[in-house]
């Protein structure tokens, strides 16, 4: 009997089948060149302004602080968290986002805080030995244009998306 009801029971029980929408492969472009370098050469002149301030705070000129170690670990502190914390937060700093560009990794995904320290604590090897040569030399190297940092944290510059300004409508939640 109980072969008979368990029978029945597995006769009643249906196959589900879910599927999946998959999404088609991502096509990441590298920024160009020279968007890269003019949103650097803005963010470059934010952080020379935030450098004056503090300079003018301790009542040094620019060139005297790099021998006051502390003003000098202070410019390399406030460097590394203008970079980390905008494009941790925002995928961008503000020269990136004025030039419309973004920081993502490898699949299109938006630039995490984890990629952001990985990217942004090789700023400083990048920007060897001046005006970053070694930086500028692996963007030229590099087929997606990366520099040391975007290739151990694994995260590309590309041109962010433009907004949809119709997007589609919310689907009907009940029916």
């Amino acid at each position: 009997m109980t072969q008979m009801a368990d029978k029945n029971h597995h006769d009643t029980q249906r196959e589900i089948t879910t599927e999946k929408l998959s999404t088609p492969t991502i096509q990441i472009n590298p920024a160009p060149i020279a968007r890269r370098v003019a949103a650097g050469m803005i963010d470059s002149l934010i952080l020379f302004i935030a450098w004056t301030i503090l300079a003018i705070t301790f009542h040094q000129n620019l060139i005297s602080v790099t021998r006051n170690y502390l003003l000098s670990s202070s410019l390399i502190l406030i460097t590394f968290v203008y970079y980390f914390l905008f494009e941790g937060m925002f995928g961008a700093t503000f020269g990136k986002h004025l030039l419309k560009l973004v920081v993502v990794d490898r699949e299109g995904d938006p630039c995490t805080f984890t990629m952001s320290f990985k990217r942004n604590l090789l700023r400083f090897i990048d920007w060897l030995p001046a005006v970053y040569v070694i930086g500028v030399s692996a963007i030229l190297i590099s087929s997606n244009r990366q520099r040391v940092g975007d290739l151990m944290a694994g995260s590309i510059v590309t041109v962010a998306k433009e907004k949809d300004v119709n997007p589609p409508p919310a689907p009907f939640l009940f029916h």
